[in-house]
């Protein structure tokens, strides 16, 4: 796997999942220029006297507390110490190796006052395959002080960490010793520095954009199976093509692209239920709330969010350890999710309705004798609701804290948590409409063409209609199988319309 270069700047969302995967980092020269001009200016600050907010100072309620300078480093160590109070469970190491990059990355701005060994201990844990035990509560996202003190401490050599071959986690100065790399001895405002971050929030949010993106194709060749199987229009995605925002059309003409004019026939007059007739705003909604959200992200992983940061040679006060633009956008994107699961299940129950399909009642393949897809519609609509039910806006509900010194908060983690959650609920929900798709065709004249027939013709090799034979969720594991494997290859080769920063595709009616 080809090394990933940070500097400091732009952070390429794949470059961060390829680091997350396992792919090793190297400092850019200009990077570590910059973080060595800043380590100057702290060092210059510290010599006037200036006032620096966890330095020469204690934190929170207790900010006009001052630190002397030889009281200092004891106090850095009491500094995270008292912030290792993370709880549950473990957070996934994707997440945390992706949080740990993104610092890494922020500190080669040279705006945090941090020190270059304490960029070499980060890359050399990334590197080793070291990942701090990070519990997953304890941050409600304005820094993500009470869990970042959990990779502090793997760099100070306390607590447990994950070695790159064991599933069990184990004590990080024994995995230091093993991979000959020594605790750091931290400089002035490192400890600060870990602590005064977002960046597991940032890399809950990072993971899901890129994880929706990846699949997003496989959403829709998904949906065009079940257009076929439902026997649906396709001029509500020439309108949009034509009509649409830019985001509807780069949808609409993906879906044109996946579709021969003869996959399938028309059959019903006019129009059909919005969950079909909508997918391009629908989609579009999506795709949008996607590029809003990796824009914003962008602007987190090449800026310090540190409070205090180092401008101009200055430690100067800021406000940007509250990255409310980032949760809100992701709060956009949660509720966008739950438009397109909600059509999900529309298309299935749809299906399913032999008024609306003009297919057999629950899709059966014997009327009369098997349940076929009836029972199976239960699990969607759990699906969906469990999904629906991750909408809460959790940035509003802040309780002020530390003697009511901190009374803002934009609970990022917890939407990042969210997002997690109905991404990992959206893979069965997905599988269970291409079930009911593959099974509406069968009993269909449809022949869907390119990759949405590849994906066909895949689920008809490797996954059983549902006859009543054997176990829906047998059924469903298959068909799971099949959709990763397919959103695998989308991933290794995204389609244009859905990359991001997004192509030029508008288009209007003047131009057909």
């Amino acid at each position: 796997m080809t090394a990933i270069t940070l500097t400091g700047t732009t952070l390429p969302l794949s470059d961060l999942i390829a680091v997350a995967d396992g792919a090793y980092v190297k400092l850019g020269g200009d990077g570590v220029a910059r973080l060595l001009a800043g380590q100057r200016s702290l060092e210059r600050a510290l010599d006037r006297g200036d006032g620096i907010y966890g330095t020469t100072s204690m934190v929170g309620a207790f900010k006009d507390s001052r630190v002397s300078g030889d009281e200092r480093p004891k106090y850095a160590l009491r500094l995270l110490r008292s912030h290792l109070l993370g709880t549950g469970p473990h957070m996934p190491r994707r997440v945390v190796r992706t949080a740990m990059t993104a610092r890494l990355n922020g500190l080669l701005t040279g705006h945090t006052g941090a020190s270059v060994h304490l960029a070499h201990a980060l890359a050399a844990l990334l590197n080793a395959g070291i990942t701090p035990v990070v519990p997953e509560y304890g941050s409600i996202g304005c820094a993500d002080v009470g869990l970042m003190s959990h990779i502090g401490a793997t760099l100070l050599g306390e607590g447990d960490a994950y070695g790159p071959d064991h599933e069990q986690p184990e004590s990080a100065a024994a995995l230091l010793t093993r991979f000959s790399l020594a605790p750091i001895d931290p400089g002035p405002k490192d400890v600060m520095t870990v602590l005064s971050s977002n960046a597991l929030g940032v890399a809950g949010v990072a993971i899901a954009v890129a994880d929706l993106r990846a699949r997003l194709p496989l959403l829709l060749s998904v949906f065009t199976l079940s257009a076929a199987g439902f026997g649906a229009f396709g001029a509500p995605w020439e309108t949009a093509r034509l009509t649409g925002t830019e985001t509807e059309t780069r949808v609409a003409r993906f879906l044109q692209d996946l579709c021969g004019e003869s996959d399938w026939t028309p059959r019903r007059n006019l129009q059909d239920p919005l969950s079909f007739r909508c997918m391009p705003q629908i989609g579009g909604g999506l795709l949008c709330a996607l590029d809003r959200a990796e824009e914003t992200l962008a602007h987190n992983l090449s800026h310090a969010d540190d409070n205090p940061i180092l401008l101009d040679g200055r430690a100067m006060t800021s406000g940007a350890s509250l990255p409310l633009a980032l949760a809100l956008d992701a709060q956009s994107l949660v509720l966008a999710l739950c438009h397109y699961v909600r059509g999900a299940l529309g298309r299935i129950l749809a299906l399913c309705r032999e008024d609306l399909s003009g297919l057999p009642r629950n899709l059966t393949l014997e009327p009369g004798r098997q349940v076929a897809f009836g029972a199976a519609t239960k699990l969607a609509a759990d699906l969906t609701t469990s999904i629906l039910r991750e909408s809460t806006p959790t940035s509003l509900y802040q309780i002020p804290v530390a003697n009511g010194f901190e009374d803002e908060a934009s609970y990022l983690p917890s939407v990042a948590r969210a997002l997690t959650t109905q991404i990992s609920l959206l893979a069965p929900l997905l599988a269970l409409e291409a079930m009911a798709a593959r099974q509406a065709i069968h009993l269909s004249n449809a022949r869907p063409s390119g990759s949405p027939g590849a994906l066909l013709h895949a689920l008809k090799q490797e996954t059983p209609l549902l006859d009543d034979s054997g176990p829906v969720s047998d059924a469903l594991r298959s068909t799971e199988t099949v959709l990763d494997r397919f959103a695998k290859a989308y991933a290794e080769a995204p389609p244009d319309a859905f990359r991001f920063p997004p192509p030029a595709v508008r288009e209007s009616s003047t131009d057909a």
